[in-house]
């Protein structure tokens, strides 16, 4: 349209991002060529109204397969025990071919509805695919059906469109799941905040409210322990709390009266109070949320390998059909004759294999993936996975553990470190605050009857009535971190420093995918010093690592990239980033959010399964190649058979089934060799080029 500047259909999750000048047109305009494009545009759709929709439609198409399996298999037993008859029996033939249509009837008025309708959408939009060709095949073997039991003969094609329409739908199911899947990327940002809020009353009791009932400048309590369902200004009360979900910053904040607190930080250890000074759809997360559907939109639809191919021969095959029609025709062999080679060759030529190519090809690299510990969410994505050159790391979460821990100890004169590490025991036995539990951790026990919190430090009175004090220290080392300082009585006998360590597997990671050529480098919205240790650690170059970035900063930085990015992350805060990526992948301890959002999530094991995953990723590309090479090879030889008469629409349909069988065969197979899988590739690559 003139004056529309940019314009991207997500199809997974229904979304739309258009940009437009207001002069030139507007939303009226648009809404109505969407709507005369056959579709319905809805402002400010919500993402759960999308996902009961998707729902509803997997129900329908799951119903439409089980009609289509059902009958067509009772048509196909009609049709093959009339080809198997011996001839001259003519009543019962005539049955048999009555039966078979009337067992196929279902499937194509039921089971095939939506197909002939999509068909006839992708030819008003002028975007041909698969749906257009099955239409063809199965109007034309009905229709010659049809032509051939009024003239007296029993010589039926109704299995074939029984088959052609089950073999697309099987295809059709797989999609719907992976939609219903990947909507989640929307719905699990409302569900990363609480939807309730502890409101203080005017007569100063608490009562439990919606969140969104919320407005500015009312009161609400945050226990400790529980995350914030607000934007707010701390009234009263001291805590730590921990918002690494949100900013990426590996160390836990102390916060007090004035200061502000968002929705999906978590209150760790006092009691506060926060007065609202955003409305609920104005937070940070829900600006974060937002941009995360902008990014998803944006993105828009990828066309794949398959479906490219299937638009060439949506044009080409009925194309030559018509040819072999009118060829044959004119050769003065009859009108029947003419249209049932035509008809062999629509049906025969018709790519159900190449619309099982891919789906088959990711159920069986989702199923290899489970068994790693990994959930494919949108195989799309994965597959592009086999493209990445560059991957970004956020760091906290991800190439750290995500939780404080002792990283070292440094002991004054007289005292050793186990001396230092028992004695700050002593002072965080039982306190609940992150930096007692990684002493008490690193301690491996608790120590005495347990100390007491302050409000930057505890203490605790050893059996032998020294006074063991634990408090906060300046850090004038170049180390990251927080410093405490152990004092006995007064005297200082060492310090300890406490950060987020690093995942044991990290370093080995990285090293592998470097050796399979993908070039890391690290995004985190941490401060420098830290950032540049971890990438010391696990082998990246400091210049590949960008500090303090907001989750804005990270997206940006994904698509600056000009390449496809893998993005590698774990909170709220990555969540425009993994979006924004080729491939988005969330770690084992990833918010909610973040795994919704990503391509793949890692469930069970560390970041040391990503290597392995773009492997399989490269190897369900080259599956998905040679199918499309089995497809296309099947129908080089067929179109010669069909246009000299050489085949009927029944063996036209055979072999089109025999062609699905060794696509789905090439997918499950686990043991080609090498030089078989060499040359199928390499015949892959020279068509795609």
């Amino acid at each position: 349209m003139t004056g529309v500047d940019q314009a991207s259909v997500h199809y997974l999750t229904a979304s739309m991002l258009v940009r437009w000048t207001d002069e030139v047109t507007d939303m009226t305009a648009i809404a109505e060529r969407v709507r005369q494009s056959g579709y319905q545009l809805v402002p400010e759709s919500r993402p759960e109204l999308t996902a009961a929709r998707l729902q509803r439609d997997f129900d329908l198409v799951a119903r439409r397969l089980a009609v289509a399996v059902f009958f067509g298999m009772w048509s196909m037993a009609a049709a093959i025990a009339l080809y198997a008859m011996p001839q001259g029996d003519a009543t019962v033939s005539r049955a048999l071919a009555l039966g078979s249509g009337l067992l196929a009837m279902p499937v194509v008025a039921y089971a095939g509805a939506d197909i002939v309708a999509m068909a006839w959408k992708s030819l008003r939009l002028g975007d041909l695919g698969i749906d257009l060709l099955v239409t063809l095949g199965v109007l034309g073997s009905v229709l010659l059906s049809i032509s051939h039991l009024l003239s007296g003969s029993t010589s039926v094609y109704f299995d074939t469109a029984a088959m052609l329409i089950t073999l697309l739908l099987v295809g059709r199911l797989i999609d719907l799941w992976v939609r219903k899947g990947a909507v989640a990327a929307i719905t699990a940002m409302d569900a990363a905040s609480p939807d309730l809020a502890n409101r203080v009353t005017e007569n100063g009791s608490v009562e439990t409210v919606p969140a969104a009932s919320l407005v500015v400048g009312d009161t609400v309590v945050v226990e400790a322990g529980s995350t914030s369902s607000v934007d707010g200004v701390v009234l009263t009360g001291s805590s730590s709390v921990n918002r690494a979900a949100l900013t990426g910053e590996s160390r836990v904040a102390d916060v007090g009266p004035g200061e502000r607190v968002e929705a999906g930080t978590i209150n760790l250890t006092r009691r506060l109070q926060l007065r609202v000074d955003r409305d609920p759809g104005d937070r940070d997360i829900d600006r974060m949320g937002g941009r995360i559907a902008v990014e998803i939109a944006r993105r828009g639809h990828d066309s794949t390998r398959t479906d490219l191919w299937a638009r060439r021969l949506s044009i080409v095959i009925p194309a030559l059909a018509i040819v072999v029609g009118v060829a044959t025709f004119l050769t003065g062999v009859g009108f029947e004759v003419a249209a049932s080679r035509a008809l062999t060759l629509l049906v025969g030529a018709c790519p159900c294999a190449l619309a099982l190519a891919a789906p088959l090809a990711q159920v069986r690299a989702t199923l290899a993936a489970a068994r790693f510990g990994v959930r494919i969410q949108d195989p799309v994505g994965f597959m592009r996975l086999a493209e990445v050159k560059d991957a970004i790391f956020d760091k906290t979460g991800t190439l750290t553990i995500g939780m404080p821990g002792v990283i070292s100890i440094t002991a004054s004169d007289g005292w050793s470190e186990q001396e230092v590490l028992a004695m700050a025991a002593h002072a965080e036995t039982g306190i609940d605050h992150p930096l007692a539990r990684s002493i008490i951790r690193a301690h491996g026990s608790e120590m005495g009857e347990g100390g007491t919190r302050w409000d930057r430090g505890a203490s605790a009175i050893t059996p032998d009535g020294a006074v063991i004090s634990v408090a906060g220290a300046q850090n004038t080392s170049d180390a990251s971190g927080t410093v405490l300082q152990v004092l006995r009585d007064n005297e200082l006998v060492g310090h300890i420093l406490v950060d987020d360590p690093i995942d044991p597997s990290a370093s080995a990671a990285i090293g592998a995918l470097s050796s399979l050529g993908i070039l890391c480098s690290i995004a985190t919205g941490d401060n420098a010093n830290p950032a540049h240790r971890v990438a010391e650690a696990v082998g990246i170059a400091s210049g590949l690592v960008h500090a303090g970035c907001t989750p804005a900063e990270k997206a940006d930085l994904v698509r600056a990239a000009g390449r496809p990015v893998l993005f590698v992350g774990d909170g709220i805060n990555d969540g425009p980033a993994l979006a924004a990526s080729a491939c988005g992948l969330s770690v084992r301890s990833a918010h909610a959010s973040a795994s919704s959002t990503a391509h793949v999530a890692i469930v069970d094991e560390g970041i040391r399964a990503i290597a392995p995953l773009v492997r399989l990723s490269r190897r369900t590309v080259a599956t998905v190649n040679e199918n499309i090479v089995l497809a296309t090879v099947y129908n080089v030889v067929l179109v010669p058979l069909a246009a000299t008469g050489m085949m009927t629409p029944l063996t036209a349909a055979l072999a089109m089934l025999f062609s699905s069988l060794s696509v789905l065969l090439n997918t499950w197979r686990l043991g080609l060799s090498a030089r078989p899988r060499a040359a199928i590739s390499a015949l892959g690559n020279v068509m795609r080029h």
